[in-house]
């Protein structure tokens, strides 16, 4: 906010001196399922919703990029951004067309490490790609880390943050449940963000897994292939929405003790406003004071 383009994407210097596998020695577990560009755009959000993932891995047919300005490689992946701006640039009678849609045509950037690099090439790759994942490959070996992964190590005490949560946490964007569920997409996708705090009701929001899991029911797909321009013809009355974990008013290490481990989740203040993993995480290390412990 504020800063030049150009001042956002230059590496910053090193601030937890760490490598990836020294924080992260066991990552590589089971291969996470990945999708292939042809795979359709419905196939990509059944597994998002099923299981719970924070983003898909895309397979070999869509090749990688280099971001030299920003000395960052990025891979493709799928995830509930790239699905609703696709809604967004589709005209509701065609919405049922968009479902069966290749994902190669939606995907989103994260940034792609060796897992010998330092800690930080991960974070640079998050703060240059507005996403907070990373692929990181060993060998034949790949895994996704997220900014899930770098609260844990927070939680752990292997990372520390010199901040408080009033630092880095923002004031929430809302809507009105008697608002169209198009209008709160939109709003998502203009804004980047994935949570929308409903008016009047207590800190409680909508997120993108809100709406993915609403929209890619069985109900709601039947409706999408008989009456494609119903599919998302409601109001967000028709959601159910989430309730933060309360975080006071304390440091970031204590907040991300009691964040969650659901993709949407995130806290809140005494005063209102929104800590992400984001908030807890880049923030921080954009400023300088996330560093290793011991």
């Amino acid at each position: 906010m504020g800063r030049s383009l150009e001042s956002s994407l230059r590496p910053r210097k090193t601030t937890i001196g760490k490598r990836i596998s020294e924080l992260l020695p066991g990552v590589f577990g089971a291969d996470p399922p990945s999708i292939q560009g042809d795979d359709p755009v419905v196939l990509t959000a059944s597994f998002i919703k099923n299981i719970d993932v924070h983003f898909l891995p895309a397979g070999d047919q869509v090749p990688a990029r280099r971001f030299e300005l920003a000395n960052v490689t990025l891979h493709p992946a799928y995830g509930s951004y790239g699905i609703l701006r696709r809604i967004v640039d589709s005209e509701p009678k065609e919405y049922y067309k968009t479902l069966w849609s290749k994902s190669g045509e939606v995907p989103i950037w994260i940034g792609s490490c060796k897992f010998g690099q330092p800690f930080d090439d991960v974070l640079q790759a998050f703060s240059v790609t507005k996403f907070g994942g990373a692929r990181i490959t060993h060998g034949v070996h790949e895994a996704l880390v997220t900014l899930a992964d770098a609260v844990g190590l927070i939680s752990e005490g292997k990372l520390s943050a010199h901040m408080s949560t009033d630092e880095v946490s923002s004031v929430p964007i809302a809507i009105s449940r008697e608002r169209p569920i198009i209008e709160a997409i939109r709003k998502m996708v203009s804004h980047n963000i994935r949570r929308l705090f409903v008016e009047k009701e207590q800190g409680k929001f909508i997120s993108d897994r809100t709406l993915i899991d609403y929209m890619f029911s069985p109900e709601r797909l039947g409706i999408a292939r008989d009456h494609p321009e119903l599919w998302i013809d409601e109001t967000i009355e028709k959601l159910g929405a989430k309730t933060p974990v309360m975080c006071g008013r304390g440091g970031i290490d204590e907040a991300a003790k009691v964040m969650g481990s659901a993709p949407d989740d995130c806290l809140m203040t005494d005063e209102w406003r929104v800590v992400s993993r984001w908030d807890l995480v880049v923030k921080p290390w954009r400023a300088g004071k996330l560093e290793a412990v011991g």
